[in-house]
């Protein structure tokens, strides 16, 4: 059990407590297959920041969007990160994806 939940923190990022409220930064990869990982869990209250990295030119997801968060990022840089504040989550479902939805997209499960 403690594996699992050792890989589960190495997935899903650092987590961390400011002024009450959790804080999580999270590390996804634009790689070849589409946005890796492609379902995250976090809680409700959970202040999120997405670590977003490009690894790969292969491919046409050099941006990403969030729509329910009216967030577009493009012009992702190859190799090195780029944060995206999603602010406090609420339960529910969040998607994220490249700019013109042809690669496999990702959700944030806040429950």
């Amino acid at each position: 059990m403690m594996k699992a939940i050792f890989g589960m923190l190495l997935t899903l990022g650092s987590t961390t407590a400011v002024a009450g409220s959790p804080q999580q930064t999270i590390k996804v990869e634009v790689t070849s297959a589409g946005f890796v990982p492609t379902s995250i869990d976090v809680a409700p209250g959970t202040e999120v920041t997405l670590e977003v990295t490009r690894k790969t030119d292969e491919t046409c997801a050099k941006d990403i969007q969030v729509p329910s968060k009216k967030i577009s990022k493009t012009a992702l840089p190859l190799e090195k990160p780029v944060l995206i504040a999603l602010g406090k989550l609420e339960r529910g479902e969040i998607k994220f994806g490249c700019g013109m939805n042809m690669m496999d997209s990702g959700k944030i499960h806040i429950r």
